[in-house]
């Protein structure tokens, strides 16, 4: 969108609208950074994910594909002496994973805070790392 001097804008703001109108956020969201760890009892993916609310982000599980989606929508209106200006954004991501066939998905949990998500995969009991002491014994 190009605007120069319609009359709606006083003509030291020219170039100033054009670069507030083409600022597109609707796009911050479509790529979120994720990690993937794999723990001695689960599998662990962090993904950062600011700005979203709580009730706003989805997780499925279907068969081993796990699923997260989530948006944000925002609305600001600015209020001056002589113009009004209104600012809509709108952002969403998805993301899918195929997990290992094994993995417990009866008990997976997310934790979401200070806009990062944290979800847990457990591993099943077979899967899990188990460290036995071994005790040495001396020879006679």
């Amino acid at each position: 969108m190009s605007r120069r001097n319609s009359g709606f804008l006083p003509s030291f703001l020219s170039g100033f609208d054009e670069e507030l109108f083409n600022n597109r956020q609707n796009m911050k969201f479509s790529k979120v950074a994720v990690n993937i760890m794999e723990r001695d009892e689960d599998y662990l993916v962090e993904m950062a994910v600011p700005g979203i609310k709580k009730e706003d982000i989805h997780i499925e599980l279907d068969g081993n594909k796990l699923s997260i989606r989530g948006e944000a929508k925002e609305a600001k209106e600015i209020n001056e002496e002589n113009y009004t200006h209104r600012e809509f954004s709108y952002g969403e991501f998805r993301r899918s994973f195929t997990l290992p066939k094994d993995v417990d998905g009866q008990n997976i949990e997310a934790d979401y805070k200070d806009g990062v998500l944290n979800i847990s995969v457990p591993k099943p009991e077979a899967k899990k790392k188990i460290v036995k002491k071994i005790e040495v014994k001396s020879s006679k």
